[in-house]
């Protein structure tokens, strides 16, 4: 069987996408602030609430015509948020270079899936990292988070893979090992929206008045640092129109509806607590252009 890839942006029709599992996480992944903190505190989450959550979001998925994939369950590995450990630009897939060692085995849950691909990279060099999480498309452009999980060198990568053809901009993250100020992924603080519009947290972001170069002001849903905490920016658009949001997001759920966004609304609170949430758990494999 062979899987036809193609993603040019984060907001046409959804077709097709790898959807994280909850099964058999093993020792919890304190590689964050925010999951350690939750750890520390005795409110880190539990499988079967992960599990649980995740079916809900599968369902609006399916729902809406989505054709869904899942990992191979790999026993005592966390393999909740696909999207870091592999992402597609046009008809290519990429294996992520990750920026944390305990999650370089992921991959290996997406191996049978990967054989029906066409175009599969795994070239990244020697000292370059880069993550999912942190590659964000947005038709002839592409956005590249500077991170503790994404480098320099894993940004002039995916320059150089596209020199000519798209324009590659680096974002650069605040970096920050506060628990309610650490900024995981470029995802967890900018997301372009519909089709000319983006989510951004300001104070995630280095440069913040770079996004303003590529998305007028009014075309800009700012959230606060208490917003971006709980994943604001992290939601995650099946169509230019519409859009799945955590349902505690009330705030950012009626600002969406005057702007004339349907929004399907998903229990994910407990999985957010691990610093992930919509657009951490997804790969998208195909819209429609």
């Amino acid at each position: 069987m062979n899987i036809d890839l193609m993603v040019k942006d984060e907001t046409a029709e959804l077709e097709a996408v790898i959807l994280g599992i909850g099964d058999d996480q093993g020792k919890p992944g304190l590689n964050n602030p925010k999951a350690k903190a939750h750890w520390e505190n005795g409110t880190y989450p539990l499988e079967e609430d992960i599990k649980k959550e995740i079916s809900q979001f599968e369902k609006v998925l399916t729902d809406n015509g989505v054709k869904v994939y899942r990992p191979n369950n790999l026993k005592d590995v966390s393999q909740i948020f696909a999207r870091d450990i592999g992402f597609v630009i046009e008809d290519q897939f990429f294996v992520s270079k990750m920026g944390v060692d305990a999650r370089k085995n992921e991959i290996e849950g997406l191996k049978e899936i990967m054989k029906c691909f066409t175009n599969v990279w795994d070239d990244i060099p020697p000292g370059a990292t880069i993550e999912g999480g942190d590659v964000m498309l947005a038709g002839d452009r592409i956005f590249v988070g500077e991170s503790r999980r994404t480098n320099d060198a894993g940004y002039e990568y995916i320059k150089n893979k596209f020199n000519g053809k798209k324009e590659v901009i680096q974002i650069e993250i605040t970096p920050n090992e506060n628990a309610e100020e650490n900024v995981l992924h470029l995802d967890c603080a900018f997301q372009p929206i519909g089709t000319d519009s983006a989510i951004v947290y300001e104070g995630g972001l280095f440069y913040p008045k770079k996004i303003e170069n590529y998305f007028a002001p009014e075309k800009l849903i700012k959230v606060t640092k208490k917003q971006a905490y709980r994943m604001f920016p992290n939601i995650f658009s099946i169509s230019p129109k519409k859009i799945v949001i955590e349902k505690r997001f009330l705030e950012l759920k009626y600002d969406l509806l005057e702007r004339g966004f349907e929004v399907f609304e998903v229990d994910y609170f407990e999985t957010s607590k691990i610093s992930g949430l919509l657009r951490c758990s997804t790969l998208p494999l195909r819209r429609k252009y």
